[in-house]
């Protein structure tokens, strides 16, 4: 009887994790949709990697703080 309740949970959680593996980050395409705002997603801007001024500013702070030395071991 274990055995077999064993088997059961295995079995529900390999099918509960098959939709995951499908390989797509995607969410699936509908259709139906009106074709102007199907249009005007596909041209949205790649956002860019490059840093802001202010995150410049704190990649520059956090690179003037000096390091703390390490602390002795109990």
């Amino acid at each position: 009887m274990k055995r077999t309740t064993v088997f059961a949970a295995g079995l529900t959680l390999a099918v509960g994790l098959l939709p995951g593996c499908s390989g797509s980050d995607g969410s699936p395409v509908l259709s139906g949709g009106t074709p102007s705002a199907t249009a005007t997603e596909d041209q949205r801007t790649p956002q860019s990697d490059d840093l802001t001024a202010a995150e410049i500013a704190q990649v520059n702070q956090a690179n003037a703080e000096p390091v703390p030395p390490p602390k002795p071991d109990l």
